[in-house]
């Protein structure tokens, strides 16, 4: 993987890189105008930040939300690792796809929500990547042979370990750790003059991390822009303030000259759209096609977009703004095999009876 040898984070406070671990699997992305769609809004000074391009692995945000994890299971030596998430959620999808380039066993507990065409062939993509898909809202069955895959191999005759777990609040906090680092790169692209100094910053705000990251970062790097977080209806994010409180102790811990500030109640707000506010976001996901040729993922990227657009056209998005661009790359071009009939039994049973 070609990513940024050293983290802005430990650039700026060498201390932490024997203190936290980390794995290189985002690299700096770059920043540029959206020339295109400043005339169409007649809005001056709209930038964008290309996260999507963090990792040929697995691109958006996840790259930089899973660095800090994966820095821990490298330093520990596991060998396996097991996660939860949604049937179809990039959380599951990213850990699989990075797992395997670290040739680590991923086992993934997954739960099911709305059965759709994006949720299989998410399945099959991860089927394909090696992982062990487990449903653990399926009853006790899915649960004992989630628990005897954990078990398998590991006995005191082999010294085998445990599977590493992710759990979600554990990877919402590193995850914020990720873009906090990304705030720092942020203002190295600014002292260099690559990109003007936002006033507003608009990105997904998935499970908080990235927003309670760039939150802190922010504060951190003297950049005073405001974030704005956008949330679909079924969202259900962490509060960023507290995510950032609690990244803040984490990292105090870790260094006495890391001096954090609080996050500002008016540094950060969240959005949530309603299933109503779902054609504004295929608007938005059509004219960034259309205008900048620009893939942005209905879910979460365009609901960003759709904000970011609404605020302009009625003048309260105080600019220059920044729209962080998120959304992972299309990865099932590249694995295309396998097939629904190649999935476990409870995961073809759910898509009969969705």
């Amino acid at each position: 993987m070609s990513a940024s040898p050293t983290p802005e984070l430990f650039r700026s406070f060498p201390e932490l890189r024997e203190r936290l671990p980390w794995a290189p699997l985002s690299r700096a992305t770059p920043v540029h105008r959206l020339a295109r769609l400043e005339s169409y809004l007649h809005h001056p000074d709209i930038w964008i930040k290309r996260d999507d391009m963090t990792s040929p692995v697995f691109g958006g945000a996840k790259a930089r939300e899973l660095e800090f994890v994966f820095g821990d299971i490298l330093r520990r030596g596991c060998g396996a690792l097991l996660t939860f998430g949604a049937i179809g959620s990039n959380h599951a999808l990213a850990t699989a796809a990075f797992a395997r380039s670290f040739r680590i066993r991923a086992i993934l507990a997954l739960y099911g929500r709305r059965a759709s065409p994006h949720a299989e062939r998410v399945l099959r993509l991860e089927h394909d990547l090696g992982a062990e898909l487990h449903r653990v809202d399926g009853g006790p069955g899915g649960v004992w042979r989630l628990l005897r895959s954990c078990f398998a191999g590991s006995s005191p005759q082999n010294d085998s370990r445990l599977p590493y777990v992710i759990w979600p609040r554990q990877a919402a906090l590193l995850g914020t750790l990720g873009f906090l680092n990304a705030a720092l790169e942020l203002r190295r692209q600014i002292n260099i003059g690559v990109v003007a100094r936002p006033a507003t910053i608009y990105l997904p705000a998935g499970s908080g991390a990235a927003v309670a990251g760039l939150a802190l970062g922010c504060e951190l790097a003297g950049i005073d822009a405001h974030i704005v977080g956008a949330m679909g209806p079924e969202s259900r994010c962490l509060q960023p303030r507290r995510l950032a409180s609690a990244a803040s102790r984490a990292l105090r811990q870790r260094s006495r000259r890391l001096r954090l500030p609080a996050v500002r109640a008016t540094r950060v707000s969240l959005r949530k759209d309603t299933d109503r506010d779902s054609m504004r976001a295929q608007h938005a996901q059509g004219l960034l096609r259309d205008l900048e040729n620009l893939d942005l993922d209905a879910a979460f990227g365009a609901r960003a977009m759709a904000a970011l657009m609404a605020d302009c056209r009625d003048g309260s998005a105080a600019g220059p703004v920044l729209f962080w661009h998120t959304s992972p790359a299309d990865l099932f071009a590249s694995h295309p095999r396998a097939t629904t009939d190649a999935l476990p039994r409870e995961f073809r049973e759910f898509f009969i009876a969705g």
